[in-house]
């Protein structure tokens, strides 16, 4: 399994994190759930997102399904079954980052409809924003 998933790398350290946190007045903590086919570019969308919220002085983080492969669901492989859970593992940590007032950037093949449906409910289920791009 670990060889067809590979760490990336973000564009953003501690040190830029931690100087934005409470910059600017007022909630912005939502997720924003880029899906899509394999290489399509989600991640590259989403850590230039990161980088650029964060040059705003806005916290932001983002979720990349092969990052996240290798510790918090490197015990899942591809199944169906598997993926559902991935997505849902997923979910539950952007939302607390949303909760945070973070805007989370997950970026994540994530081919189910149920399960992003999902995503999206464990979200709303805590009024927490959450934007699906394909």
């Amino acid at each position: 399994m670990h060889e067809l998933v590979m760490f990336q790398q973000h564009n953003v350290g501690r040190d830029q994190r931690a100087a934005i946190l409470s910059q600017h007045k007022g909630f912005r903590g939502c997720t924003i759930w880029f899906t899509g086919l394999s290489g399509a570019g989600k991640t590259t969308i989403s850590f230039a997102l990161e980088k650029k919220l964060t040059k705003l002085g806005i916290p932001a983080y983002g979720l990349d399904g092969d990052n996240v492969r290798h510790g918090l669901c490197k015990n899942l492989g591809f199944s169906s079954h598997e993926r559902t859970e991935n997505i849902r593992r997923v979910a539950e940590v952007s939302k607390l980052f949303a909760d945070m007032g973070v805007i989370t950037l997950s970026s994540f093949i994530s081919p189910y409809r149920n399960d992003r449906e999902e995503a999206r409910r464990i979200h709303e289920s805590e009024s927490l924003p959450f934007f699906e791009i394909y």
